[in-house]
C-alpha cells in the first residue's frame, strides 16, 4: 500500500482540480475515521491538516481503549454502555493494534472507596459490556495482589480488583485509518492549512487551502465542511469568521515515561492520586513504564504543550506513594508527553476532572459540520454520527449506510484473534529468524503487512537492524514510513510511526536522530543542509520535552 511522496503529489493535484461531497479540516482520529466511513459509502472525501496525521492530541493520549470505569462514578451509565461495546468491536477490527491489557486496582483502608463497593462497580462495567469484555473482573485478597504485584505497599492493603481494558498506539490507529480512507480513492494531505470557506448564495461552495511546503493555494471545490479539528476547533471558527463557535475548555494531559527498571510493573495499576483522588493510570509501555494522566486547564499556545517539573512530581507522587520501594526521580524519566483534551465546556466552576467526554455535533444549513469532544475509544461511532449529519446538510440521497462495523483497518485482515495473532509471531520468528520481541512488535504495529515491510530492506542487511539495541524498532521501518504511510520529516517517523523518541534520551537518542535522518535523506533526496536541519529540529524537541526534568538553576 504506497502512500508516500508521489501520492502526496497526485493528491494535491487532485484537490486542486477534482470536486468533492466533503471536506475534511483535521486529520487525527476523528478527522481520519470519518474519511475511512466516508470513502467506504463511495463519497468523494478529502482531508487536509496543517501539521501531520495525528500530530495533535491524537499521538498524545493515555494509548487506552476503555470503557470509563470512573464514568459510573457519574451515573454515565450510557456512555459506559457504547464505551464498553466499541472496545470489544476495535478488538476485533484492529485486533493487531488494539490489544488487551490488564489492570490491577489496589484498594487499602484510607482508599477513598471500600473493596466491596469497587467490586460492585466493576460488576456493573462488566454487565454494560453484557460479559464480553476480554476478561471478566476478579476480587483478589491481598496475598493474591501481592503475587501479581509484589512491590505494593503493604501497609492497610485489603486486596485489589483485576480487570481488563485495551491498549493501543493512538497514532498508528489514526494513519491506518487514513491510509484505508486512501486506497478507497480518498485524498488525504497533511501540512495543508484551511485558510478560508467559500461560502456562495448561502452555500458553501470551496475550502481553500495552502500547502505549507510549497506555498502554493487552492481552491477545493466542496459543498460540505466538516470541521474536525480538536482543540484547535474554535480557534479555527474565528479564523474562518464563522459563527455559533462551540465553546470548548481544552486541558492538559501529561505523561512521563520511566524505565521498567525503576517502576518494574507486571500489568497495568489505576490508582487515585493521594492529593486530590483523581485517577491516574501506570502502564507497561514498549519495554518502559508509563505514568498519567495529569488534568489541568490550560490557556497557552496550542503549539506549546508540553510538561512542567510540577506536572512531572505530581506523577511520579503516585508512584511513590504506591510502591514504597519506588525510588524514581525526575533524572530517571526518559521522555515525556503533553497533549490537549478537546473536552466541551460544563458549567463555571467544574473541575476539570468532572468535565464531560462526551461528543457534541453540531450543523450550519450552508454546509458546515464541526465534532468537539468525545475520547479516543468511541471515534467510530462519532465519525458515523459526523458523516450522517454532513449528508443531511449535502441534502444527498441513498448513500450507503457505514460499514466500519464490519471492514477490519488494513493490516488487521487475517489477524483478528489471539492464536491468529500468536500464529503469525511464531512464523515469522522462523521464516525470519527474528526475536520474539521483534516479531511481536512487527505484527502489532504492522500486520499482515509485516513481510511488505520487512522486504523494503531489499538488499541491504543493515535495514533489518534495530535503530537502537535495546528496543525492537528496525531502520527499514524509516523507509516504510516514508514510501507507505506518508512520513515527511524526522519528527513524523519517531514520534509517530515509531514510538522511539520517547523511549531513549541523551547522546544515544542523537545517534538515532542521525542514523534516521540519513536513511530519510537518501529517500527523500535531502541536501546536507535540510538533513542537519531535521537532527537539529529534533535535538529541540528532545529538549522542550525534558526541560522539567533539569534541576532548576541556583539563585544567584
Amino acid at each position: 500500500m504506497s502512500f508516500g511522496p508521489d501520492e502526496r503529489i497526485s493528491s494535491l493535484n487532485r484537490l486542486s482540480s477534482d470536486e468533492f461531497d466533503m471536506v475534511v479540516i483535521g486529520a487525527g482520529i476523528n478527522g481520519a475515521g470519518i474519511f475511512r466511513d466516508a470513502a467506504l459509502r463511495g463519497l468523494k472525501i478529502a482531508v487536509v491538516d496543517k501539521g501531520d496525521f495525528a500530530s495533535g492530541t491524537s499521538s498524545r493520549s493515555s494509548k487506552l481503549v476503555h470503557g470509563g470505569l470512573r464514568y459510573l462514578e457519574h451515573f454515565k451509565f450510557g456512555l459506559v454502555y457504547e464505551s464498553t461495546h466499541e472496545r470489544a468491536q476495535l478488538m476485533k477490527l484492529a485486533r493487531h493494534a488494539v490489544r488487551p491489557l490488564a489492570f490491577l486496582l489496589p484498594v487499602w483502608k484510607s482508599s477513598k472507596h471500600g473493596l466491596w463497593y469497587l467490586h460492585m462497580g466493576l460488576f456493573l462495567y462488566d454487565l454494560l459490556a453484557s460479559f464480553k469484555n476480554y476478561k471478566n473482573h476478579v476480587r483478589l485478597n491481598p496475598l493474591k495482589s501481592l503475587e501479581l504485584e509484589p512491590l505494593l505497599k503493604k501497609d492497610s492493603l485489603t486486596g485489589s480488583l483485576h480487570y481488563y481494558d485495551a491498549i493501543t498506539d493512538d497514532s498508528r490507529l489514526t494513519i491506518e485509518n487514513i491510509m484505508d480512507g486512501h486506497q478507497l480513492g480518498g485524498v488525504a494531505v497533511s501540512r495543508c492549512e484551511a485558510n478560508n470557506i467559500v461560502i456562495e448564495n448561502d452555500r458553501v461552495k470551496a475550502v481553500q487551502v495552502t500547502d505549507l511546503v510549497t506555498g502554493d493555494t487552492l481552491n477545493v471545490k466542496t459543498n460540505v465542511v466538516i470541521i474536525a479539528a480538536g482543540p484547535w476547533t474554535e480557534k479555527l471558527y474565528s479564523k474562518l469568521g464563522l459563527k455559533n463557535t462551540p465553546k470548548l475548555r481544552p486541558t492538559k494531559g501529561v505523561h512521563v515515561i520511566l524505565p521498567l527498571s525503576v517502576l518494574p510493573l507486571k500489568q497495568a495499576v489505576a490508582i487515585q492520586h493521594p492529593i486530590d483522588n483523581r485517577g491516574v493510570f501506570m502502564i507497561p509501555w514498549h519495554g518502559a513504564s508509563v505514568i498519567g494522566t495529569t488534568d489541568t486547564d490550560f490557556n497557552g499556545s496550542y503549539s506549546e504543550v508540553y510538561a512542567d517539573n510540577d506536572d512531572v512530581e505530581y506523577l511520579l507522587e503516585i508512584a511513590r506513594s504506591t510502591f514504597p520501594e519506588f525510588k524514581g526521580t525526575a533524572s530517571d524519566v526518559l521522555g515525556t508527553w503533553a497533549g490537549l483534551r478537546p473536552l466541551v465546556a460544563g458549567e463555571d466552576g467544574q473541575a476539570e476532572s468532572d468535565l464531560s467526554r462526551e461528543h457534541v455535533v453540531t450543523t450550519d444549513h450552508r454546509g458546515i459540520v464541526s465534532i468537539v469532544g468525545g475520547k479516543l475509544t468511541t471515534y467510530r461511532l462519532m465519525s458515523i454520527e459526523a458523516v450522517e449529519a454532513a449528508i443531511r446538510v449535502s441534502g444527498k440521497k441513498r448513500v450507503p449506510r457505514s460499514t466500519t462495523k464490519k471492514r477490519p483497518l488494513p493490516y488487521c485482515d487475517g489477524l483478528c484473534s489471539d492464536a491468529a495473532l500468536e500464529a503469525a509471531i511464531e512464523r515469522l520468528m522462523t521464516n525470519r529468524s527474528l526475536s520474539r520481541p521483534v516479531a511481536a512488535r512487527l505484527l502489532t504495529t504492522y500486520g499482515t503487512a509485516t513481510n511488505s515491510v520487512l522486504t523494503l530492506a531489499g538488499t541491504d542487511p543493515s535495514l533489518l537492524k534495530p535503530l537502537h539495541p535495546q528496543w525492537p524498532v528496525l531502520r527499514v521501518e524509516v523507509v516504510n514510513a516514508v514510501l507507505n504511510e506518508g512520513a515527511m520529516t524526522l519528527q513524523d517517523v519517531l514520534c509517530r510511526r515509531t514510538p522511539i523518541f520517547f523511549l531513549v534520551k541523551g547522546e544515544e537518542a542523537v545517534a538515532i536522530y542521525e542514523d534516521a535522518a540519513q536513511i530519510m535523506a537518501k529517500l527523500l533526496n535531502w541536501a546536507p543542509k535540510r538533513q542537519a536541519s531535521e537532527v537539529a529540529q529534533m535535538k529541540d524537541l528532545a529538549l522542550r520535552h525534558t526541560l522539567c526534568l533539569r534541576s532548576p538553576a541556583p539563585e544567584q
